[in-house]
């Protein structure tokens, strides 16, 4: 592999974390990452027999010095050959997983550089695995892979082929190593851990690669669907997302494989369906802001580029205002709701589909139509309780339990700020807290202040003084539906991420973690695809929305971009035939994953419905989605209807009044009235040649989508919503 495919990137000073793995830092490689990483000597290398690659029960290695006057010595624990280390003067032979490292000595020393092949050794039962997905293969060489602390390990990467399998003894598309940790806050708690991982190179310094045709980076992260039993709704989020324009992370389902042992690869070491992902940073190709570098300290480069979030606020550590940033009297995002001016309304759709929270546990006692209890599977003998084992079946592989408390570990808490208005907690994600100095700190910090001091001013509206100038509203409006979309329960208030640019306004996304979503939660009424999720949140759980619906320009862009994306990416055949095929990809791998995982038919917490099969998990959410779309569609006004007779347009509408221009311009003008073209309604319109028709409806105070007629077809709101 060259430079295009591998980029290294030499780190000043790797952090602190990185320190302690030093002994083993340099751990797990091969060939192809070598090629890159390596120093080079045109002595300098020992011949591998055979090289790098995966082999049933064990493998003989022959270890080759390129001179009579050289001697090759080696070491099989991770360590770099130095003179006290064995010459390799007989065959070596390799019954567990190992990693080779070499290097060439003369009577002087070493001669060349370290070179390290890995040997992957299968159990015999694996030797035939194959599938129709990618695979991944883990080895931490007998390391526990931790939480806070990452570990080196080998990352073998293999694609499906021309037949359109990936085998465990397939050639290997990318064979490397990286560091590596378990990742998730509330999702340690189940027994499939996700993990984080950082492609390193022989010297221990960061390299980027190009996994599963993914543009290349050294962050990437292997999600472990485990209560969402679809195991798709994150990979349809971040579709749906980049479908609307916005940058979302890339995925791949894959089959993972993680040998913490130090043995052979075993069955049991078989892991199950994952979702490889980018992880959320700034990048050309992840979140495409410009880099802030530290001496970036002057407007306008300190204006950007940042990513932040907001998040669960238990991992939220204060401490002095000099060490991180916090201000004295910051509330948690579940606190009681700020007073600031929110009026009666507040929604395009106001009052339709409104619903008092509840904590859900006085559901079963409600009258919710076909999405009742009675809609959902009896509860297994699983229940909510944490550390309720799983009932054995006899044919998973391993130890299967829900949670695992006894192995939960509390992340450790980030850094951030509170804001000064409505005290909303926000942490710090790129550039990280330790690389940002306190000018830019203090930068990004007073900006999302001024922000909330333009938002809650009498003059918000005002394209120059108000919101508007801080930040995008179409970015805040596509990020809201696709939470209210999908009801993810989470959407709003965790893992919710910002951007800034360089002289830019502040964007809402990319989005992440949307497990809890498109049915799959008990809480804030995520199993019932009717009402909004938003008016159980308070103002800080729906950080600034209330008050950006005040501004009816804002909840009018509302109406008209649901109406766009309802006849393209969310019109229901596009979306039920997204889910099938998706549903046909994973039908092979899902059977494994679940005998894996033997959890169908077993009450995983938060689920709400219960299905006995992988069929009936998927049927179940298609149902669901179909339903909250037709939901969505009954909470705003129809467009008119238009047809053509006798060389004439006819609008039609129930109710309410049907405003129309002839030039293309909008019938309602900002604010809310009809604009100074704009004509009502009352009879048929003669066809003309230069006619560009746009039409509203609108009854009271509300306006529907517009319809548009440009002499050749008619663009409605409500043409191809095809569940209407």
């Amino acid at each position: 592999m060259g430079e295009p495919s591998l980029i290294r990137r030499r780190l000043n000073a790797r952090p602190a974390r990185w320190a302690k793995v030093g002994l083993v830092g340099l751990l797990l490689t091969s060939a192809a990452t070598l090629a890159a990483s390596a120093p080079r000597g045109p002595e300098a290398q020992p011949v591998f027999v055979p090289p790098a690659g995966t082999f049933t029960n064990q493998v003989t290695v022959h270890l080759k010095a390129p001179t009579p006057e050289t001697v090759v010595r080696f070491t099989l624990d991770g360590t770099e050959p130095t003179l006290a280390a064995p010459v390799c003067s007989n065959a070596i032979t390799l019954t567990n997983c190992a990693l080779v490292r070499a290097r060439v000595f003369d009577a002087q020393g070493p001669v060349g550089p370290v070179v390290s092949q890995a040997y992957l050794v299968l159990e015999p039962a694996l030797a035939g695995f194959d599938s129709n997905l990618p695979l991944i293969v883990l080895d931490s060489a007998g390391a526990e892979v931790p939480f806070a602390l990452r570990v080196p390990a080998l990352v073998r990467v293999i694609e499906p082929g021309a037949g359109g399998r990936a085998a465990l003894t397939s050639a290997a598309t990318f064979d490397g190593r990286a560091l590596i940790c378990l990742r998730g806050r509330s999702s340690l708690r189940y027994p499939k851990r996700s993990f984080n991982l950082r492609l390193i190179d022989e010297l221990g310094d960061l390299i980027k690669a190009p996994l599963l045709g993914l543009p290349a980076d050294w962050d990437w992260v292997l999600y472990a669907p485990f209560p969402d039993k679809t195991l798709m709704r994150d990979v349809l989020a971040c579709e749906w997302s980049r479908q609307m324009g916005r940058y979302a992370s890339r995925t791949r389902f894959v089959e993972v494989f993680v040998n913490e042992s130090g043995t052979r690869l075993r069955p049991e070491d078989y892991r199950g369906v994952y979702v490889l992902m980018e992880k959320v940073k700034q990048g050309r190709h992840r979140v495409n802001i410009d880099a802030l570098g530290p001496g970036d300290l002057t407007e306008p480069q300190v204006t950007g580029g940042y990513i932040f979030k907001k998040d669960h606020p238990d991992i939220f550590e204060p401490g002095p205002v000099e060490a991180n940033g916090f201000r004295e009297g910051g509330g948690g995002t579940s606190g009681p709701r700020f007073g600031f001016p929110t009026g009666p309304g507040g929604f395009p759709a106001d009052p339709a589909g409104f619903l008092p929270a509840w904590t859900g546990r006085d559901r079963e006692s409600r009258s919710e139509g076909r999405w009742a209890r009675a809609n959902r599977s009896p509860d297994g003998p699983m229940t909510n309780r944490i550390g309720t084992p799983l009932p054995a079946d006899g044919k998973s592989v391993g130890p299967a339990r829900l949670v695992r408390e006894d192995e939960f570990r509390r992340p450790p808490a980030l850094e951030g700020w509170t804001t000064r208005l409505t005290t909303n907690q926000f942490y710090f994600v790129d550039p990280a807290p330790d690389e940002l100095n306190p000018v830019q700190r203090a930068w990004l910090m007073g900006y999302v202040d001024a922000l909330e001091q333009a938002l809650y001013g009498p003059e918000f509206r005002d394209p120059v003084r108000g919101y508007a100038a801080y930040l995008d509203p179409d970015s805040f409006i596509d990020y809201h539906l696709l939470v209210e979309v999908t009801k993810n329960v989470d959407g709003f208030r965790f893992s919710t991420f910002y951007h800034k640019d360089r002289n830019g306004r502040l964007q809402m996304g990319p989005i992440w973690d949307w497990n809890l979503s498109l049915g799959n939660a008990t809480g804030k009424q995520g199993w019932n695809p009717q009402y909004w999720l938003w008016p159980q949140l308070d103002d800080q759980e729906y950080t600034w929305f209330r008050r950006l619906f005040e501004d009816p320009d804002f909840a009018q862009r509302y109406v008209d971009r649901w109406a766009q994306l309802r006849r393209t990416i969310w019109a229901t055949s596009n979306v039920l035939a997204q889910i099938d095929a998706l549903a046909q990809l994973l039908d092979e791998a899902q059977k494994r994953n679940f005998q894996r995982w033997p959890i169908l038919g077993v009450k995983v917490p938060p689920n709400y419905y219960v299905g006995q099969t992988y069929a009936d998990e998927v049927n179940w959410m298609k149902e669901w989605t179909a339903t909250r779309l037709a939901w969505i569609d009954k909470q705003f006004l129809p467009p008119p209807h238009i047809s053509l007779q006798d060389g004439r347009l006819h609008l039609q509408a129930p109710t309410g009044t049907i405003y129309f221009s002839l030039d293309g311009t909008d019938p309602r003008a900002p604010g809310g009235q009809p604009s100074a073209q704009a004509k009502a309604y009352t009879e048929p319109i003669p066809i003309q040649p230069s006619l560009r028709l746009v039409a509203r409806r609108r009854l009271d105070n509300r306006w529907s989508a517009p319809t548009h007629y440009d002499g050749t077809e008619v663009n409605a709101g409500s043409k191809a919503a095809d569940s209407r």
